[in-house]
């Protein structure tokens, strides 16, 4: 705080104070630039400031004649009551500067609060400017927030995050912004967090912004490599990255908390109406992990906008506020008193009068009412004097019309310009709210320089449009940007425009954003060429711009983004030539159908029924045939025999394939899938391995990993678990890596087989604690997706895991979670965790079950269990098969321990009969071990001598981790019954190893080792 008897100057809250002899503070009036000018004065006491060095330090960058100075000096002598012949405060050296002569100190405040600013040119917001103040404060002392400003269009939103950005700008705050742009824009993935980091990355502190991305974000720094420096895309090719979403988001919000360590750090996204998904989740993310970090989060939307993602937007916002994770500030319209400060009215019955009749015409919009304004001071009905208006008739004589839309109101103001700005605004709205003087410039028919002369006109009156921030072209070039003052007023420019002349424009945009975008950027501006050539009626290269967006948004997993993608691209696709039309149709459904596939989502069925019917059609066998395996794997939720006729007409479609390796492609799939949902079968084993030659041997090492990916799905069911992961991890990367480059394979559907497949193989293989680490990763992935038929595989797999460890309560926690027992309980079931297709409830049901068992409660685990054997034998779905494994192992257990030895023995007969058409040591290994037991307690040591030592060979080889154990202590307790204590020593001391071996690999201090102690006791 900076104080010159009488006055006080608080350049944190951009307010001048006269404090009377008693000490009371009065606000002072004075404008926003001449306020800066006497803070700098106040700053420099007794020094010389040169008019040069005032215009650098207040308008850097910006062409001001030094004229401007002397108005902005009257003002501030006028607000100190100061005199230019014997001046108190502020000394005039002619032609050379000025000089602040008073006395100044330096003041402390009696506390850190915000002092309630008056700020002329906000009116009627005081209440929410002071709320983005305080939750500044909270955030600079450590308390990241999240505040979201909201309103209908026009209602001042931006003015007032404008307002507040700028006071923290007088404070060299680090502040980033990005925006959301309509119509395409809205769907790319991270759009707007893209832009906030480029401009970091071409800000002041540039190094240190790309050394973060670097060391904590790589995944993101890949995305942005077209603006790194040489240096640093140097290092980033030695650092390992892939953007999975899930990755992503963890590394954003690690970076943000990088930025707002130790210096507090605001991001301001603007117009989230018009938001992807993927930045929604990732507000959700950072929000959820509650960072003590220094930031504030600052977003605006429009609450009446019905874009494509407003229900998603107003979803989390609504779960944000329910959690107390975020604050929200609703706009509302100005009130009479506010309107009655915004016109300067006197408190008379006339000056009531107008001010009820603009908040009438206006209804409090901020925007209205300005053009309201306007207009009737055009018509000569209102003047202006220094602020103040007043109606120059009496209001009964003016019988004029309102505008009754903004549209005609607005179309008013435009008609009074002359050609040329109605040129330049109308080219400018083609491009979009923000935009920069050389890329609509042709389509003006000006250079790019007379355009910024025009468009600095209008911005000197802020008529239509205002300054908004620099951007460095690809060349270099600085240029200054520009933003409309509201999107209403662009939308009337163009509907004024007709649709040959709208066309042409469009097209000169786009080829103009071609030159303006490189090669490494051209994903980034992808959403915006394709606006602009489609909107030009160029549609295959419209389209062609479509499918960049549609690359990156595969590339960063983002499955509702990629499918908003394609509905734009369907729109197109359908504008197209006839000879065109239908391979690119079928090749956007593939997409679709491989999405809806990925998230069984129901949907899928008929994508691909339609994509089978349409390749067909087309005569593209390669694609029919993926449309036949696809369509079988839907098939196979609901009806396992149903899909097996579509898998062995994709095998036959091959033969028309001349290419051996895409043929053994198809023919590995179509036997692989054969397998996996219907049940271990030699012979189309066989022909997986037979085919594996000409897959790995052919010359695209792209379609051997797509074939191999699901190979690996043979090895998981054949006990080769760590041939299964070596092949997941190093074909997935290939995988990944080209997944742009090549539509035709479904990398949402490998993404989803590696990251359930691997945290079971780990179980199986008794690395339980890697396992339990897997589980949560391929969790945090599947929720940023919202993928809902992932997360309850997963949870039954974890399920899977807990009762092989005898955490049964564990198990029937996870179960009701699932919403098992949501009828005994009545708890709201959660979206995300809910249960739908017959596999994922049959799996559930197999886990209460058993847990149901191991807690005791016999009589009503093994009613479960039985009731669900015979569903799943009367309609079998995909892998019941596997599961029916446990669900014999399981009966037979709570069959035996509740002394029905006779109807135990049957189920563990039925899992040895089952478990030896299979390749699967460790269920084999189970079955004898299981029936083993039963042969004790029956008496019958000779059959239950041959049962152990079949077990015991079968594991001696492969190892079942999962498994030994139990082998080893069962062969223990049969040979101490026999009267052997050397072997059964011998097996005791292999029991306690391997169980240590379980016990060992678990977190130090999770319950499962308190619970795996308890099995084993």
């Amino acid at each position: 705080m900076k104080e010159f008897k009488p006055f006080r100057l608080d350049p944190t809250n951009h307010q001048l104070w006269r404090v009377a002899d008693e000490g009371t503070p009065t606000s002072v009036s004075i404008t926003a630039k001449a306020f800066d000018v006497l803070r700098y004065l106040v700053e420099h006491p007794g020094r010389l400031i040169s008019h040069e060095e005032l215009l650098e330090a207040l308008w850097s960058g910006v062409a001001v004649q030094p004229e401007v100075l002397k108005g902005h000096v009257l003002a501030i002598r006028h607000a100190l009551g100061d005199d230019v012949q014997h001046p108190r405060y502020v000394e005039t050296h002619r032609g050379r500067g000025y000089r602040f002569i008073a006395n100044v100190t330096t003041t402390q405040k009696a506390d850190n609060r915000l002092l309630p600013a008056a700020a002329p040119h906000l009116i009627g917001r005081n209440a929410q400017l002071n709320t983005l103040r305080e939750a500044w404060l909270e955030a600079r002392a450590g308390q990241s927030r999240i505040v979201f400003v909201h309103g209908e269009a026009g209602i001042g939103k931006t003015a007032l995050v404008e307002t507040f950005c700028n006071d923290l700008g007088r404070d060299r705050t680090p502040l980033s912004f990005g925006r959301c742009i309509e119509g395409f824009g809205g769907a790319e993935p991270f759009y707007p967090v893209i832009e906030a980091l480029s401009r970091l990355i071409k800000g002041a502190n540039s190094n240190k912004v790309q050394d973060a991305l670097i060391a904590v974000a790589p995944s993101w720094a890949s995305q942005l490599a077209g603006v790194l420096s040489r240096e640093h895309r140097a290092m980033l090719q030695k650092v390992a990255h892939i953007s999975a979403r899930s990755r992503m988001l963890g590394e954003f919000c690690d970076l943000l908390e990088v930025f707002a360590e130790d210096e507090a750090f605001v991001l301001l996204l603007e117009d989230l109406h018009w938001s992807d998904f993927s930045t929604l989740d990732l507000i959700s993310a950072f929000a959820r992990r509650k960072s003590p970090v220094k930031l504030l989060v600052l977003a605006t939307y429009r609450s009446d906008e019905s874009a494509t993602h407003g229900s998603a937007l107003r979803q989390l916002v609504n779960e944000l506020m329910l959690h107390k994770l975020c604050e929200s500030i609703h706009l509302t319209g100005l009130d009479q008193q506010d309107i009655a400060e915004y016109v300067q009215a006197d408190d008379s019955d006339e000056g009531r009068s107008f001010v009820q009749l603009l908040q009438h015409r206006s209804s409090g919009n901020p925007l209205f009412l300005s053009t309201i304004l306007d207009h009737l001071q055009n018509n000569r009905l209102v003047s202006s004097d220094r602020g103040r208006w007043k109606n120059d008739v009496p209001l009964s004589q003016i019988h004029f019309e309102i505008p009754q839309t903004i549209n005609h109101v607005v179309e008013t103001k435009i008609s009074g310009l002359d050609d040329e700005t109605q040129r330049v605004l109308e080219a400018a709205s083609a491009v979009g709210d923000v935009f920069n003087p050389v890329v609509p410039a042709a389509a003006a028919g000006l250079s790019a320089r007379r355009f910024e002369e025009v468009c600095e006109t209008l911005c000197r009156s802020r008529t239509f449009i205002h300054r908004h921030d620099m951007d460095t072209l690809d060349g270099g070039e600085v240029v200054r940007l520009y933003r409309f003052n509201h999107s209403l007023l662009r939308q009337v420019l163009l509907s004024r425009q007709g649709p040959l002349r709208l066309a042409q424009s469009h097209a000169l945009i786009g080829k103009e954003l071609e030159k303006t975008y490189p090669s490494e950027l051209s994903a980034h501006a992808a959403f915006e060429l394709a606006e602009q050539f489609s909107s030009a009626h160029e549609y295959a290269k419209g389209l062609a711009y479509l499918k960049i967006a549609l690359q990156t948004a595969k590339r960063r997993f983002a499955h509702q983004d990629a499918l908003a993608i394609l509905d734009k691209a369907d729109e197109i696709a359908a504008r197209l030539a006839h000879g065109e039309r239908g391979l690119t149709q079928a090749a956007l459904l593939e997409d679709r159908a491989s999405i809806y596939a990925a998230n069984h989502d129901p949907r899928a069925l008929q994508a691909f029924t339609e994509l089978t019917q349409m390749s067909e059609r087309l005569g593209l066998s390669d694609m029919q045939a993926r449309a036949e395996l696809g369509l079988a794997f839907g098939l196979s939720w609901r009806d396992a025999a149903a899909c097996v006729s579509h898998l062995e007409t994709a095998a036959r479609l091959s033969n028309a394939q001349s290419e051996p390796q895409l043929k053994a492609r198809i023919r590995l799939s179509s036997a692989v899938w054969r397998i996996w949902i219907g049940g271990w079968d030699p012979e189309l084993a066989r022909i997986c391995e037979e085919n594996l030659v000409p897959l790995r041997n052919g010359p695209d090492r792209q379609i051997t990993a797509w074939g191999l990916v699901e190979y690996s799905m043979i090895c998981l069911i054949s006990s080769r678990y760590r041939e299964c992961l070596e092949t997941v991890d190093t074909n997935l990367e290939i995988l990944v890596r080209h997944a742009v480059d090549r539509p035709e394979f479904n990398i949402f559907r490998a993404i989803w087989m590696a990251h359930l497949g691997r945290p079971w193989v780990y179980t199986l293989l008794g690395e339980w604690g890697r396992a339990l680490q897997e589980f949560d990763a391929s969790e945090a992935l599947f929720v940023g997706n919202g993928n809902r038929y992932s997360i309850c595989t997963l949870e039954t797999l974890r399920g899977f895991l807990y009762l092989m460890a005898g955490d049964y309560q564990a198990v029937k926690d996870i179960c009701g979670k699932l919403g098992f027992y949501k009828d005994q309980t009545g708890h709201p079931q959660q979206a995300l965790y809910t249960l739908v297709l017959p596999n994922e409830i049959r799996h559930c049901t197999l886990l209460a079950g058993a847990a149901e068992a191991g807690l005791g409660h016999l009589d009503t685990g093994i009613e479960i269990l039985q009731k669900l054997e015979h569903d799943m034998l009367e309609q079998p779905v995909i892998t019941d098969w596997y599961w029916l494994l446990l669900l014999e192992w399981s009966l037979a257990h709570a069959l035996l321990r509740s002394g029905d030895f006779e109807q135990a023995r049957v189920h563990a007969e039925r899992m040895l009969e089952r478990s030896a058409r299979t390749n699967e040591v460790t269920w084999r290994a189970l079955a004898h071990e299981v029936r083993c037991l039963i042969a004790i307690e029956q008496g019958d040591l000779a059959r239950a001598s041959d049962l152990i030592n079949d077990a015991l060979r079968m594991t001696e080889v492969t190892g079942a981790p999962t498994a030994d154990w139990r082998i080893h202590r069962t062969a223990a307790r049969l040979h101490r019954l026999q009267g052997d204590s050397a072997q059964a020593s011998l097996h005791e001391q292999s029991f306690s190893k391997k169980a240590q071996r379980l016990l060992d690999g678990l977190p130090p201090g999770h319950r499962l080792q308190q619970a795996f102690l308890l099995l084993l006791a």
